[in-house]
């Protein structure tokens, strides 16, 4: 060789073994590997070093806007959009190479924008939609709120009405995230379905029954056949201690309404529908006075009757009467404490079996086709329960009823015997009259307090009645003709009755009814069908206090004080008494006579 090619050989050596190994590939390797996303939704992963295979480099970062991303990778969201640039330095020993990652930080309008974006709703609807009450893209959540332009076809919660035909509505969605909010309306068709004419013509058609007043079980369906095509039908009651969903019948002691439903349903298509009977009560198993057990009805009546005109006055007593509208009430109930009497002592006949000639009566009554009356009057009886003779003067108020037919003009009395039924003032009773069928009526009272005042308290303890008497009075039932067939009016009166007085000038008396508190009066009546007690308010009812002024025999203008210290008058409630404190000690009327008639309401 020569010695100068040796030279060349010898220098080439030398200079490879000075320059030593380079990493600028490893570098751009790793560099490739490293992604950072152009829109940044959460804080980077800015790592300090990155590795590929068994070659690690050093990393170093830097930012361009420090307040939308820092070197460590933390982003700062604002309203807007806002862009910064990363530099990416890798290094390995001396070696390194560098890179820029622009990336733009998403604001708070383009996330929610983003979540709206996302939320796809259907144009035409045939099933309940999915609205939520949040949405959460990105970790962004935002609450929304739903509307719609028509309920009946779509409702706010997604759930569609479908019928036979298409139908439009729009969805109105309000995204909040903050106080940022974003309005987006979404036109939808909800698509008809003929099966819905099915299911109306089914309904029309069939679901039918002989009687809505039910007394034995009934059969619902569980399915109908309409057209050649099988419809289901699901039937609830909302009462199935009545009537059960399966058609059983269990009647109690009074008329109950009962709302029976049924769900129809063919393919996709269903209709609910709402049927309305009556479980009539069992007659087998009715108490006689089972009517005060009633519901109140408080609510508007639809075709009540107007209030009534005042009545007439009818001669030959003093009372306080309150009458009725005349409509379709079946009777009249009153929770009531009973007055004091004091009958004037100079108004007296020594020749008549009971030789007072005022009495005082609390009473009820009805009329229909024929007037009838029934309460309490002040009575004689016997004093205890040995006495074998009556008292000549009134002791206790005892029940009667009056009742008229086409022939005649009955009266009738409690037995004088029977001392359990001796109420005294003081007492707090129920008394009422009820027509429980057609055509006739029936009283009951009921001791709900016996009195506490000392004398009518220890005249009661001279029956012997013990715990146990009887606190319930009632009569048979007792013709009342078109009574429960036709319009009535009902009663209640305070009275000082007169002696042989009916249909005279009433006379002057220092007798006394004290206190009568009429604590609740309430009038019968069905209303679809069931049985309500109808608080008598002035709005359906007319007053009178009577004699009116003045008559022949003097002025009763001051006879009657009306209060209503502790009732409710909008339930009735009245306190009554009559005074008139302008007695002569005349006993009868005995020149002017007027004929008798039928009282007038």
């Amino acid at each position: 060789m020569k010695k100068g090619n040796i030279l060349i050989l010898v220098f080439l050596i030398a200079l490879l073994s000075a320059c030593g190994p380079t990493h600028t590939e490893e570098l751009q390797s790793i560099m490739d590997e490293v992604v950072i996303p152009k829109e940044a939704a959460e804080d980077l992963d800015l790592r300090s070093s990155y590795s590929l295979g068994t070659v690690t480099a050093a990393a170093e970062w830097q930012t361009t806007n420090p307040a939308v991303i820092t070197e460590d990778g933390m982003i700062t969201i604002a309203d807007d959009d806002c862009s910064a640039t990363l530099i990416l330095r890798l290094s390995i020993g001396d070696e390194f190479i560098t890179k820029q990652f622009s990336v733009t930080v998403k604001g708070r309008v383009s996330r929610l924008q983003s979540i709206m974006d996302s939320i796809v709703i259907p144009e035409e609807v045939t099933n309940d939609l999915d609205l939520k009450t949040s949405y959460t893209l990105n970790g962004i959540t935002a609450e929304a709120v739903w509307q719609t332009t028509a309920s009946g076809i779509i409702g706010a919660d997604g759930k569609i009405h479908v019928t036979v035909s298409d139908q439009s509505a729009t969805l109105i969605l309000t995204l909040t995230s903050g106080d940022l909010t974003l309005t987006k309306h979404f036109d939808v068709i909800v698509k008809g379905n003929e099966d819905f004419l099915l299911l109306y013509a089914t309904f029309s058609a069939q679901v039918r029954f002989s009687s809505y007043n039910l007394s034995e079980n009934v059969i619902f369906p569980s399915s109908y056949v309409q057209d050649g095509k099988t419809v289901s039908a699901v039937w609830s009651s909302d009462n199935e201690s009545v009537l059960e969903s399966n058609g059983t019948v269990h009647q109690t002691d009074r008329d109950v309404a009962v709302k029976m439903t049924v769900t129809l349903a063919y393919g996709v298509a269903t209709r609910t529908e709402t049927i309305d009977f009556v479980v009539l009560a069992d007659l087998a198993s009715l108490p006689v006075n089972w009517w005060h057990t009633v519901s109140v009805w408080n609510d508007p009546i639809i075709g009540e009757s107007a209030d009534p005109s005042t009545p007439s006055c009818f001669a030959g007593a003093v009372y306080r009467k309150v009458v009725s509208s005349k409509d379709y009430w079946l009777g009249i109930e009153a929770v009531v404490t009973i007055p004091d009497f004091i009958p004037d002592p100079l108004r007296y006949d020594d020749g008549k079996m009971s030789y007072y000639l005022d009495n005082a009566s609390l009473y009820m009554g009805g009329h229909a086709n024929y007037e009838s009356d029934v309460g309490l009057t002040w009575a004689i009886g016997y004093p205890d329960s040995i006495s074998t003779a009556y008292t000549r003067s009134g002791i206790c108020f005892r029940p009667f009823w009056r009742y008229i037919t086409s022939t005649d003009n009955i009266y009738r009395n409690a037995d004088v015997s029977d001392f359990q039924y001796y109420y005294f003032p003081g007492d707090k009773i129920r008394m009422s009259v009820f027509s429980p069928k057609s055509g006739y009526m029936q009283m009951r009272i009921e001791l709900l307090e016996p009195t506490t005042h000392v004398k009518y308290a220890n005249a009661r303890l001279a029956y012997n009645l013990g715990e146990d008497f009887n606190r319930v009075f009632t009569t048979e039932l007792f013709p009342s003709g078109g009574m429960g067939a036709i319009k009535a009016e009902f009663k209640r009166v305070n009275a000082i009755d007169q002696v042989s007085n009916e249909g005279k000038p009433t006379l002057n008396t220092n007798a006394v009814v004290d206190h009568a508190v009429w604590h609740e009066v309430y009038l019968y009546r069905k209303i679809d069908g069931v049985l309500y007690k109808v608080p008598m308010t002035s709005a359906r009812s007319a007053s009178m206090t009577c004699p009116l002024g003045s008559n022949v025999n003097g002025d009763f203008t001051n006879a009657f004080a009306i209060s209503y210290d502790q009732v409710d008058p909008s339930l009735g409630g009245e306190v009554v008494t009559i005074s008139p404190s302008n007695g002569t000690g005349k006993l009868y009327n005995l020149v002017a006579v007027i004929a008798k008639k039928k009282e007038e309401f």
